[in-house]
């Protein structure tokens, strides 16, 4: 596609800042609608333990660690991310040691597998209260011992946006950049909630993996184009959008 284009983002605004520069930095608009907010869970009990590493599977999770009690003892294990992004949060929280993985949960289970050591002690699990993938279960069935502590939630919006109800209301023709099933799913119900089911189901959409595209063409009939990266990862979600 080629001229000016409407960007719709839908995550959470501490995570939406490289996604909107990228749009602004092209030259197109950009529309925000936050389908979760993060709720940090700040007195999350954590085992004061000798970790071998964290395993951080969102920025999310290493934001957490920052704000908590036990932040100082945390962060001289090991950390293991996610991604770049995660990589981030994790020195910002106080990791210098890190290990980066390269796009999501599988990913992280694969790298702990090949580079650390069942015998060297547990792995703290910086979680969600939803999570995606079986890591405590995958990494068990290796000998590692994993130990989850519930340190965020993403909180559902009630409502799109005004201005992202306003524009689909008008006629306006976006891409819908979407991260999870689960926004999918929430992006879905939020416009049929507001009677904008028809409008939404016209759009293009960018979804960061094929399990986010299918959660949206369940509940949705989409009529616009799909574009899903090689890997679930931001970096290549830019570049199949073409904002990198």
């Amino acid at each position: 596609m080629s001229g000016r284009r409407t960007f719709i983002i839908t995550r959470p605004a501490s995570d939406s800042a490289r996604f909107m520069e990228a749009v602004r930095k092209a030259g197109h608009a950009v529309l925000a609608s936050s389908l979760l907010s993060i709720r940090f869970h700040e007195d999350a009990a954590i085992p004061a333990r000798d970790w071998q590493a964290v395993a951080v599977t969102s920025a999310n999770g290493a934001r957490a660690i920052a704000r908590h009690p036990m932040q100082e003892r945390i962060v001289r294990a090991k950390a293991v991310t996610v991604g770049p992004a995660s990589t981030k949060a994790a020195r910002e929280a106080g990791f210098s040691d890190i290990l980066q993985a390269q796009g999501d949960v599988e990913a992280v289970i694969r790298l702990i597998r090949k580079r650390l050591d069942p015998e060297a002690g547990p792995i703290l699990y910086a979680s969600g209260a939803v999570t995606r993938g079986d890591l405590e279960g995958e990494l068990s069935t290796s000998g590692f011992e994993v130990v989850r502590a519930v340190l965020y939630e993403a909180v559902r919006a009630e409502q799109l946006s005004e201005e992202v109800q306003d524009f689909l209301a008008s006629g306006g023709r976006s891409t819908v950049a979407l991260y999870s099933p689960r926004s999918a799913k929430i992006w879905a119900a939020l416009a049929r909630d507001a009677g904008l089911e028809a409008e939404v189901a016209r759009q293009d959409y960018g979804c960061l993996s094929r399990n986010v595209e299918r959660a949206l063409c369940e509940e949705l009939p989409v009529a616009g184009d799909i574009v899903v990266p090689e890997r679930p990862d931001e970096a290549a979600f830019l570049s199949a959008l073409g904002l990198a």
